[in-house]
């Protein structure tokens, strides 16, 4: 007579083990990859009536641009943002988008310059930017930099 014993698989065979383990992974590159990306520093830039303008937001290598007030350049200008380090001269951080909501990408010089809490500056300037590398054009916003 022979027995014949019905053992039931166990829950964690190695298909099961190897996706759980796969998941556990991914989740892990996702959550680092997140945090990477993360908001290190923000300002809100206003005007000088002291309206609230725009909202930066400085991530890792890029700066986001929010807009709170709808205020266009003039057709033949551009807005220019700048971060003003102590006693240092303006850094020229790019353009801000022509609708006022998008990406400004940064390069290594203008990442050290906002790595700690530094002025920020939007001037008017000529369609194009400044082509002097200064702000030429009077100041539109301002305002402060700072850690989250």
């Amino acid at each position: 007579m022979t027995h014949v014993i019905d053992q039931k698989p166990s829950f964690w065979t190695r298909p099961r083990l190897f996706v759980g383990v796969c998941v556990v992974v991914i989740a892990g590159i996702g959550g680092a990859l997140y945090t990477q990306d993360s908001v290190k520093s923000s300002a809100t830039l206003v005007t000088t009536t002291q309206q609230p303008a725009a909202q930066i937001m400085a991530h890792k290598d890029y700066l986001e641009v929010e807009p709170i007030a709808s205020t266009a350049p003039e057709p033949d200008r551009s807005l220019e943002l700048w971060a003003l380090p102590a006693g240092g001269t303006p850094v020229s951080l790019g353009l801000l988008p022509e609708d006022g909501k998008g990406i400004i990408g940064l390069n290594p010089r203008q990442q050290e310059t906002i790595s700690q809490p530094v002025e920020l500056m939007v001037s008017s300037e000529s369609k194009g930017g400044s082509l002097s590398k200064q702000p030429t054009g009077p100041t539109v916003y301002q305002g402060a930099l700072a850690a989250r």
